[in-house]
């Protein structure tokens, strides 16, 4: 008998958790206030447009330092002339706390594309200074994570 007791609460279980699926997907419209979440709430930020093609003359750097006023360049490296960045507060006092930089994919060894890459030939910025991102590929980083998207030609076929 204590097994067709368990047995019965097992289906009542069943049911009950059948009965509060729902088939709608989850709705952001109804997040604070019925709007959808702010890039900053979320962690990341995200730079594309007309934040890329205000002035020629801005860096990538330039973009980020001026959409994240919290971002703190610490310094310059002494020969090649890098930012040494701090996209959240220091872990340690002599290593590195530069973020991970990513152009197109690929992960660079310090910090110049920032400076070498102009901001109007770029398509997308994302900058995550909690080092994780939803993007397959893309390893967390204790020191945040700056992946820079390349702008493309278009690939339009040539009606001339």
């Amino acid at each position: 008998m204590p097994h067709f007791r368990s047995l019965s609460c097992l289906a009542a279980v069943s049911l009950l958790a059948l009965n509060c699926k729902t088939s709608h997907g989850y709705n952001r419209t109804n997040d604070p206030g019925g709007r959808p979440l702010s890039r900053t709430t979320t962690g990341s930020l995200i730079i594309q447009g007309r934040a890329l093609t205000a002035d020629p003359g801005r860096t990538v750097l330039d973009a980020i330092r001026h959409a994240m006023p919290q971002l703190h360049i610490s310094g310059w490296t002494q020969y090649t002339r890098c930012p040494m960045l701090q996209l959240r507060g220091m872990d340690s006092l002599e290593g590195n706390n530069d973020p991970d930089v990513y152009v197109d994919g690929t992960r660079t060894t310090d910090t110049c594309p920032l400076v070498a890459i102009q901001a109007v030939s770029t398509e997308r910025i994302e900058v995550y200074p909690m080092g994780m991102t939803s993007r397959p590929g893309y390893p967390s980083s204790g020191h945040g994570l700056i992946l820079i998207f390349l702008a493309r030609a278009a690939t339009g076929a040539d009606t001339t």
